[in-house]
C-alpha cells in the first residue's frame, strides 16, 4: 500500500485556500456579489493548487532522486571497502574491454588502474605507494575519497584520482551495481526511540515557560479551560523531556 504523502497535500491545500481567500475577498469586496466572487476563488483554488501540487511534486522527486543516489554512494563505498580484492578487481575488469589484471592492478589502453577502498580518505603515504611503482602508463586510482594532502600530490605526479562518485557512474552505467550490499544500512529505530530522541533538554525551557505563561494567562480570560489544558499539557511534556534525558 502507498503511504499519503502528508507534507504534499498540506502544501497543496494550503496552496489552494490561500488563493481562494485571496481571490474570493477581493472580488467580494471590489464586486460585492458573492456568486462571482465564489466562482473566481474556486477556480483560483483549483489553478493554484494545481500549480503548487506539480511543482512541489516535481521538487520532491528531484531531491528523493539525489537522497537515494547518495545513500547509493554510501552503501557502494562501504561495500566496496569491505569487498576482498580479486572480487574488486574483477569486477572493474568487466568495466574496461581487453582490460589485464596485473597484481593488485588493472592495465588497460596504456592506463594502470590502481583501488585503494576504504572508508577513511586516503593519505599521502598511500598515494606515495602508487608513486613508487614503475610504469610508462598512465595512472589512476580508484577511491572512495582522498584528503587535500593527498590530492595535491596526485595532481604534481599527474595521477588522476576517481572517488566514489565517478565510480559509482562508472558501475551504473555499465549496469554493474551489486544486487546485494554487503551492508544494507542501519536498523530500524523503534517507536520509541524515535519519540525519546525528540525530548531533548532543550525543549525544556521552551515548554516551561510557554505553559506557565498560557496558566497565568488563565486568570485573565472568559474560556480559561483551554489555557489550562494548553497549559498543562506543556508542563508535562517540559518534565519528561526533562527527565527522559
Amino acid at each position: 500500500m502507498k503511504r499519503i504523502n502528508f507534507p504534499l497535500v498540506a502544501d497543496t491545500v494550503f496552496s489552494g485556500i490561500c488563493a481562494f481567500l485571496l481571490f474570493f475577498t477581493a472580488l467580494r469586496y471590489y464586486t460585492k456579489n458573492v456568486i462571482i466572487a465564489l466562482a473566481f476563488g474556486i477556480c483560483a483554488c483549483v489553478l493554484f493548487g494545481a500549480l503548487a501540487f506539480l511543482y512541489i511534486s516535481r521538487k520532491q522527486n528531484k531531491t528523493l532522486l539525489l537522497s537515494r543516489d547518495e545513500k547509493a554512494k554510501k552503501l557502494l563505498a562501504l561495500h566496496l571497502s569491505l569487498s576482498s580484492d580479486d572480487y574488486v578487481k574483477n569486477l572493474f575488469k568487466k568495466c574496461f574491454d581487453d582490460a589485464k589484471i596485473r597484481g593488485k592492478r588493472l592495465i588497460c589502453g596504456g592506463q594502470t588502474y590502481f583501488f585503494d577502498f576504504k572508508m577513511q580518505p586516503l593519505s599521502e603515504d598511500d598515494i606515495a605507494s602508487v608513486i613508487k611503482y614503475k610504469t610508462g602508463s598512465e595512472k589512476i586510482i580508484f577511491c572512495v575519497k582522498t584528503s587535500p594532502e593527498a590530492a595535491a600530490l596526485c595532481e604534481n605526479f599527474l595521477i588522476k584520482i576517481k572517488g566514489i562518485d565517478e565510480v559509482y557512474a562508472i558501475l551504473k552505467e555499465k549496469d554493474l551495481l551489486p544486487e546485494k550490499y554487503v551492508y544494507e544500512g542501519a536498523k530500524k529505530i523503534s517507536f520509541f526511540k524515535r519519540v525519546k530522541s525528540r525530548f531533548s533538554r532543550r525543549i525544556c525551557a521552551p515548554l516551561f515557560w510557554s505553559g506557565l505563561s498560557l496558566m497565568a494567562l488563565s486568570y485573565f480570560t472568559f474560556f480559561p479551560i483551554y489555557y489550562i489544558v494548553s497549559g498543562g499539557i506543556m508542563l508535562i511534556l517540559s518534565a519528561a523531556a526533562l527527565v527522559i534525558n
